[in-house]
């Protein structure tokens, strides 16, 4: 992917945040972090290109729930969902949103971003 990308990254799990941070940052994006839903919700208006959030993200609100809030507020927005445990079925994405299940690649994660920005693109 050529163009950096401002990517919101949610995970509850600190050092799986850091990780996935560091490696996207590595990878030439910029990157935001937050813990939780709650957290992500205030920056929904921020000005970043792609989400990628847990679904089980501990007390609140889940990243299924953060998902569809990021699409309505914003749409076209990139949207990956990632879980080790829960398995969505796409009715519970939103439109256009990726499932990726844990543990995943940065592979897997960059190549989602990037058919997601090609069909938000297109």
């Amino acid at each position: 992917m050529s163009t950096a990308l401002r990517i919101l990254v949610v995970e509850d799990q600190p050092l799986l945040l850091l990780d996935l941070a560091g490696q996207l940052t590595a990878c030439g994006h910029n990157v935001l972090t937050a813990g939780s839903a709650r957290t992500a919700a205030r920056l929904i208006d921020a000005n970043f290109d792609a989400l990628i959030t847990d679904i089980e993200l501990g007390d609140g609100p889940d990243g299924l729930a953060l998902a569809r809030l990021a699409a309505s507020a914003r749409p076209g927005l990139s949207i990956i969902v990632v879980s080790g445990g829960v398995r969505p079925v796409p009715a519970d994405l939103p439109p256009g949103a990726v499932f990726i299940p844990k543990p995943y690649s940065i592979n897997a994660i960059l190549s989602a971003l990037q058919q997601n920005s090609i069909s938000h693109a297109a």
